[in-house]
């Protein structure tokens, strides 16, 4: 489901917006959030049994969670670029929600 994808993303940029203070951030968050929320159970009403999980581009989600993560503990000791890092790191883990998964979407509709 792309509209997930689009809910997830936002709720990671809802984080990068409340994290650094930009206005707006409530709203993304809230409306991002509520969508993630009833596809996901859509999903789990739609499709019981097991799952399989197949993660597309594994370097890239591993990569910006880590420079998410490594911007955290910069941002908790108060060191410069933490901005930096959390602002490239959440946009680099919403565009792999957008664009990989819609990927495979794609992909699973042709094949």
């Amino acid at each position: 489901m792309l509209i997930r994808s689009i809910g997830i993303a936002g709720v990671i940029l809802g984080l990068l917006f409340k994290t650094l203070h930009w206005p707006g951030a409530n709203l993304i968050l809230q409306i991002s959030a509520v969508v993630a929320a009833v596809t996901m159970a859509a999903l789990l009403i739609q499709k019981p049994g097991p799952w399989n999980i197949r993660i597309q581009r594994p370097i890239w989600i591993f990569g910006s969670v880590a420079v998410v993560l490594s911007g955290i503990i910069f941002k908790t000791m108060y060191w410069p670029g933490a901005n930096i890092q959390l602002m490239l790191g959440m946009v680099g883990t919403a565009s792999w929600f957008l664009i990989g998964q819609g990927r495979a979407r794609l992909a699973e509709q042709k094949g």
